[in-house]
């Protein structure tokens, strides 16, 4: 339920089984409309503020895991390979509007030459990896593949630039990839009580192949990893829409408060509205695309094929909580 408000949104944490967990649930049709909508149905999004779980033990284990504020430690990630269109604009308004401190990596006029965004300058940043204390906020632009095997499915990164910096990976086929497996490959160490968020603005980073029951996915991995907030995506999803659902994404986060599920609901309910009005972090090219391609938005491939995983917690902060 909500917190006391009698118009605040259901809040629902699904944990679909066998294929049903391949399924936008927060797309789907309900009947009547929501007032000013221009269609005779309304979406569950516009109900209740959904999250997703692979199972009842991800979810107890990530809901007892309390927030940092996402701008304490920002990192943003830039595609590395540089053929996404949209993602330096993507990277660009984040940190001048929202993580003006934010580090850069990957394919970004304004990151360190060194900063190459390999999977080395990941993990570094994650629970458990060698920054300590981690990053409160992780966002990567970047391609994702759903691999035939759970296992292999990947974050596409920046090869290492000197193979000494990844002896381990010496007879790896693809050293860029940022594989479950090698997400997963830390040794088992004590949680800290909170987590960071870690937005996935890819594709098919909480999609299986198969084994869609309990799936094991970047999104998935990142959380056993000791994320308490994991945005992801079902599907391919386009370029410069997603850019813009993340810019109103971020705004929401950051400007008004809210915690990560809210904030992924508000941005998802602002590309539904024809009526939406641009955030001040949408500026320059990214603006003029999103004003250009206004009725796309608001079709279900534009914005349905992001999730959230994680905590289902209403607060933007919290502490963590003992089971």
């Amino acid at each position: 339920g909500g917190r006391g408000a009698h118009d605040a949104p259901v809040r629902l944490v699904l944990v679909p089984c066998g294929n049903l967990g391949a399924v936008p649930w927060h797309a789907a049709r309900l009947p009547g409309s929501r007032a000013g909508a221009p269609r005779p149905y309304a979406y569950a999004c516009e109900a209740a503020v959904i999250s997703y779980a692979a199972s009842g033990g991800e979810f107890l284990r990530a809901a007892r895991r309390g927030r940092m504020p996402a701008g304490e430690r920002a990192v943003l990630v830039a595609d590395p390979s540089g053929d996404l269109t949209w993602a330096q604009d993507e990277v660009t308004a984040l940190r001048t509007a929202y993580y003006t401190g934010a580090l850069l990596y990957g394919w970004h006029e304004d990151a360190p030459e060194s900063a190459l965004g390999t999977p080395e300058d990941v993990l570094s940043h994650l629970p458990g990896g060698p920054a300590v204390p981690a990053a409160s906020l992780l966002h990567l632009v970047v391609h994702g593949l759903a691999g035939l095997r759970p296992t292999d499915s990947a974050l596409h990164l920046a090869d290492p630039e000197d193979p000494a910096d990844a002896p381990d990976l010496a007879d790896t086929p693809d050293p860029g990839r940022l594989t479950v497996t090698r997400i997963l490959d830390v040794p088992a160490a004590e949680r800290a009580a909170a987590g960071p968020l870690i937005v996935l603005s890819a594709c098919e980073t909480d999609l299986s192949s198969r084994d869609h029951d309990e799936a094991l996915t970047p999104t998935t991995a990142l959380l056993a990893r000791g994320a308490t907030d994991v945005v992801g995506s079902r599907w391919k999803v386009s370029d410069s829409a997603s850019a813009a659902l993340m810019v109103v994404f971020h705004h929401q986060l950051t400007v008004a408060g809210l915690a990560p599920p809210d904030a992924l609901r508000a941005a998802q309910l602002w590309m539904l509205d024809h009526d939406r009005r641009p955030v001040p972090g949408l500026t320059g090219l990214l603006l003029a695309e999103t004003q250009s391609d206004a009725g796309g938005l608001a079709r279900v491939v534009s914005w349905a094929g992001f999730i959230h995983q994680g905590s289902p917690a209403p607060h933007a902060s919290a502490e963590g909580r003992q089971p």
